[in-house]
């Protein structure tokens, strides 16, 4: 591991394979999940009543997982859709607060293919959910105070 850990933040749409990617690419850093919490918390992939639960215990875990990241030496990592440049300056900024460099983690997969995998998993959240996302997606760039980014097309990885 580098001397410094990073902060990766995943962006893409549901079904886009980021939990994969995160699992084969990434596994050595800490991951939140903001689904895995939805399922501990309420039992399912998405209900948009619950949103706000999920969303502030995902803060407050994270805060605290940036916060000790040095101590631990250990790189964190958000597995969330992240799909506009507004959710993900809130990240940027919880980062740098604890000092910690931003990785973009973009997995640009095709509308079909996230529509096809969400619909083959168990409790998948659903055509509406997963084509909304597709619309809102605003590509990572540079220019939002990211270290670096990497930008995934191969969706199968």
């Amino acid at each position: 591991m580098r001397a410094s850990p990073r902060f990766y933040l995943l962006v893409g749409i549901p079904g886009s394979g980021k939990s994969t990617y995160a699992r084969r690419h990434l596994g050595q850093a800490l991951r939140l999940s903001l689904d895995d919490l939805r399922l501990m918390l309420t039992g399912v992939a998405y209900d948009s009543r619950y949103e706000s639960i999920v969303i502030g215990v995902g803060h407050a875990a994270l805060d605290y997982m940036l916060s000790r990241a040095a101590t631990w030496q250990r790189d964190i990592l958000l597995d969330a859709t992240n799909a506009t440049r507004e959710r993900r300056k809130h990240y940027l900024q919880l980062a740098e607060r604890h000092g910690l460099p931003t990785v973009a983690v973009f997995l640009d997969c095709p509308l079909e293919m996230a529509l096809a995998r969400d619909r083959a998993r168990p409790g998948g959240v659903g055509d509406e959910v997963v084509t909304r996302y597709f619309a809102q997606l605003q590509p990572p760039t540079a220019e939002e105070g990211f270290a670096e980014l990497i930008h995934v097309t191969d969706c199968g990885a």
